[in-house]
C-alpha cells in the first residue's frame, strides 16, 4: 500500500520512505496481522543472522495487496537484531540501464549508509577491519579507507565512484589510487565481497535487502536481457561459495516483492526452459520461501478499518478511538464493495470518512457509506 498524498507531503515519501523514522512509524500502524506469512518471514531472519548462507525470499502479490507494507515490515522485523544491516531498494522510476546486471549492483552500494555503518566505532575499529580484509582486495580497501578516514573530497569521489555515479577519469582514478574503474560484474563483486568483509567485522553478520518494484526492470530491457537479473540473483545466492578466499563476509537475505502475473511468468519462463536450459530454473531451485499476500478475510477488514478511521489527517497521527465510529453492516458493506483487498479498502475507508467528518455523522453504517460514494461519483 503506496503513501497517500497527505503522507508523502507531510513526510517526504515521494522518495524513500524508509529514510523518515516518523512515517515508518505511521507505516506500521496500518498494518494488519498476516501471521502466516510473518511466521515464516521472522524465521528466515532469525536464521540469516545464525547461518552462513544466503537466501532468498518472494513476496507475492496483487497490486494493492500490501507488498511494500510487507517489505518494511520485514526491515522492521530485521531492526530488532543488531547484527543484522536492512536496506531497502525500489527499482520504480529507474531508468534504462546501460548494463543491466551492474547498475543493479550499483543501486544495492547507493543505499548503503557508511555512517550509519560506522556508528560509534572508533577510527581504530574501522582500519582494522580494512587491514583484515584479503590481499586480493587492495583496490576495495583503498576505497574503504578514503570513505571511512579520508578528507571530505577523497571521501565524496570515492562515494561517488563506488556508486556508479561518476565515469572516473585516469586523473580520478589516481586521486583515488586504484587502477580499474568498476565496469564489470566481477570487479562490482570484489567490491561487494569487501563490503560484506568490512562489515562483517564491525558486527553485522546479515545484510538483508527488501526489494520492491523487482519486475518493473524487466520493463526497462529487451526481452533478451531480462534473464540478466535472474541470473544475477542466483549469483548473489551462490556469493558465499564464490568468495571464499574473501575470508569471513556478512551473509545476504534477499526478500524481493512480485506481483501474482510476475510470478506466473517466472513459472512459465521456467517451463520453457526445461529443454533449452536458462538461469530461472536454478534461480527458483534456491528460493528459500514463497509467500502469498492474499485479499484479506472479514476479520482483517474490519482491523483494516479500524486503523484506518483512525488516522487523524490533520495532525498526521493515529488516534485511540475511530474518528467516527463504525457498525458491522458498514464493514460488511466494505467487504463486499472491495472483495478484502487491503489498497481498496483503504481507498474506499478514506473517502467515507471524508464524507462524514463534512456532514459531521456520529456513525459510519452501510446507509451512509453507500450514500457518500454514489453523491461522489465513487460508486
Amino acid at each position: 500500500m503506496k503513501p497517500n498524498k497527505f503522507m508523502e507531503k507531510k513526510y517526504g515519501l515521494s522518495g524513500n520512505p524508509f529514510l523518515d523514522k516518523i512515517a515508518r512509524e505511521i507505516w506500521l500502524d496500518t498494518w494488519v496481522n498476516r501471521e502466516e506469512q510473518l511466521k515464516e518471514w521472522k524465521r528466515i531472519i532469525s536464521c540469516g543472522v545464525s547461518s552462513t548462507k544466503n537466501y532468498i525470499v518472494f513476496v507475492i502479490g496483487s497490486y494493492g495487496r500490501g507488498k511494500t507494507l510487507s517489505l518494511l515490515k520485514i526491515i522492521d522485523e530485521a531492526r530488532k537484531y543488531d547484527a543484522i544491516l536492512p536496506k531497502y531498494l525500489s527499482f520504480k522510476g529507474e531508468q534504462k540501464p546501460k548494463n543491466p546486471g551492474l547498475d543493479f549492483i550499483f543501486r544495492i552500494f547507493k543505499n548503503i549508509n557508511f555512517e550509519e555503518i560506522k556508528g560509534n566505532r572508533s577510527q581504530g575499529q574501522l582500519d582494522k577491519s580494512i587491514k583484515d580484509l584479503p590481499a586480493d582486495l587492495d583496490e576495495v580497501k583503498t576505497i574503504l579507507r578514503k570513505i571511512c578516514s579520508g578528507k571530505i573530497e577523497e571521501k565524496k569521489l570515492a562515494l561517488y565512484f563506488i556508486r556508479g555515479e561518476i565515469k572516473p577519469t585516469q586523473s580520478q582514478l589516481k586521486k583515488l589510487e586504484v587502477i580499474r574503474k568498476i565496469e564489470d560484474i566481477d570487479i562490482a563483486k570484489e567490491y561487494l565481497a569487501g563490503i560484506l568483509g568490512f562489515i562483517k567485522r564491525l558486527g553485522f553478520s546479515t545484510i538483508l535487502l527488501a526489494i520492491d518494484e523487482f519486475e518493473y526492470l524487466f520493463s526497462l530491457v529487451p526481452k533478451a536481457q531480462q534473464s540478466i537479473y535472474l541470473a544475477l540473483l542466483r549469483g548473489l545466492y551462490d556469493f558465499l561459495p564464490e568468495r571464499k578466499e574473501a575470508g569471513d563476509i556478512a551473509n545476504i537475505a534477499l526478500f524481493i516483492a512480485i506481483s501474482e502475473d510476475g510470478w506466473r511468468n517466472l513459472e512459465e519462463m521456467e517451463k520453457k526452459e526445461i529443454s533449452s536450459g536458462g538461469p530461472i530454473q536454478p534461480l527458483l531451485d534456491r528460493v528459500d520461501a514463497e509467500t502469498l499476500l492474499t485479499a484479506f478475510d472479514k476479520h482483517q477488514t474490519r482491523e483494516l478499518i479500524e486503523k484506518r478511521l483512525r488516522f487523524n489527517r490533520v495532525n498526521g497521527r493515529y488516534e485511540d478511538k475511530p474518528l467516527i465510529p463504525f457498525t458491522k453492516d458498514f464493514v460488511s458493506f466494505l467487504y463486499d464493495k472491495t472483495n478484502g483487498e487491503p489498497r481498496a479498502i483503504i481507498v474506499r475507508c478514506g473517502q467515507i470518512l471524508d464524507a462524514g467528518l463534512e456532514k459531521g455523522v456520529v456513525l459510519l453504517d452501510k446507509k451512509f457509506a453507500q450514500e457518500a460514494l454514489k453523491e461522489r461519483g465513487w460508486d
